[in-house]
Formats: structure tokens, sequence, C-alpha cells
């Protein structure tokens, strides 16, 4: 018997890309706003569309086409990832048929997984820190169960941490000739009481140790 099949991990990068979400229900207005957070240009086809959809669009923020989904209405669009939210399983496969025709990555929200490139994981977002979790199907319980577990313990003493190495990576990089220094500093941050602070809400202290740990790195 064959082993089952375990998904690449990716994160993609939809930047002002074109998406095209089928539907207009609760789950098409999750992965709507998904979406719109991760930069991607959002057109929503559905007849009938939620409250907060419709506000989205009034206020430009995404294209709205009201309509039942026809076959080749991607056609003229050309996006680059296709996502079907309808409760229409019919609809759905035409759908993942035409965003197949037009190479488009697909995903079908609910589906048997047949017709989908990719499916969603659970993500816990402390931005620039991305955590995505997956158990490929097996146990949406531990799944569920686990990302309770993260999101407790990962606040956001990280995304604060993470911000604030992200601005500090190009000049490092000028200023510590190798790889190993860098990992070595980023080490001795984390290893400190930088994080504890943080959580602690302490901000200024975690700062000023932040600031002397790399001073004196730079000054070896």
């Amino acid at each position: 018997m064959p082993e089952p099949t375990v998904g690449y991990p990716i994160l993609l990068h939809l930047q002002d890309k074109q998406v095209a979400v089928i539907g207009g229900g609760r789950v098409a207005t999750r992965k709507v706003k998904h979406l719109l957070h991760s930069g991607a240009r959002v057109l929503v086809i559905s007849p009938a569309v939620s409250a907060e959809l419709l506000g989205l669009a009034n206020e430009d923020q995404i294209e709205l086409i009201h309509s039942e989904y026809r076959r080749d209405m991607l056609n003229e669009h050309m996006p680059f990832l296709v996502i079907a939210t309808t409760d229409d399983g019919a609809v759905n496969q035409i759908v993942a048929q035409d965003a197949h025709r037009i190479r488009a990555l697909t995903n079908v929200a609910n589906g048997s997984g047949d017709e989908s490139d990719f499916s969603n994981m659970a993500v816990i977002d402390r931005s620039p820190l991305i955590i995505a979790l997956s158990t490929n199907g097996a146990s949406p319980a531990m799944l569920r169960g686990l990302k309770q577990q993260l999101e407790d313990a990962i606040g956001d003493e990280y995304a604060i941490l993470g911000d604030w190495l992200g601005k500090l990576r190009q000049p490092l990089k000028n200023q510590l000739d190798t790889q190993i220094a860098r990992r070595a500093l980023y080490r001795r941050i984390l290893d400190s009481d930088v994080l504890p602070l943080l959580r602690d809400g302490q901000h200024e202290g975690a700062r000023r140790i932040f600031d002397e740990i790399i001073s004196r790195d730079l000054a070896r």
C-alpha cells in the first residue's frame, strides 16, 4: 500500500497578485480578509455576499461580480490563485476545472482534496513571525489543540522582537562579516531577558538590553 502523500509547505507571496474567490458566505469572507492582509487583489464572484464583503466592495477594497459562476468566467481575469467556497459541489468542480485550464493554483474549500492544488493550514500570526500548522487532514482535533497551545505560548512579544530584528538585518550584514557572528548575536538576544521583559510589558527595559547586546558585539 503506498504511503500517503505529504504536502510541501510554502508561504505564497501574493502582493498585487489577482486572486478569485467564488462564493460569498462565511468561509469566503474569512478567506478574503486573509488575502487582503497578504496584499492580494481580490475578485469575488457570487450572487449573494455577506454584509462584510459588500462593505469591502463599496470601499473598493475588492472587486465584486454579483453573479452565479458560469463556465470560463475566469478567463477574462486570469487569476494567479482561485478559491471555490460555494455550497454547490458541482459549481466548485466547474470552478476547479476552469482554474486548472488557465493554470491557476486552485483550492476547493471543504472538497475531497482531489480538485485542490493546496490546502490551507492553521495559522498563528505574530507578524513578521508566521507559524502554519497541518496534520495533512489526519486529525483536525489535534490541530486545534496544538494551535491553542502555541497561541498561548507565543505572544505579541515575538512580533515586537521580530520587528526589531528585521530592521537590523541589513545593517548587521554590513557590520558583522560572517554568518557565524550574526548567529551568535541573535542567540545572545534570544537567551537574554528581552523576551521575558516584552512579555511583561516592560518594553523600554527590553529595548535597552537589546541595544546593549548589539553595541557590545559591534564594538568587539
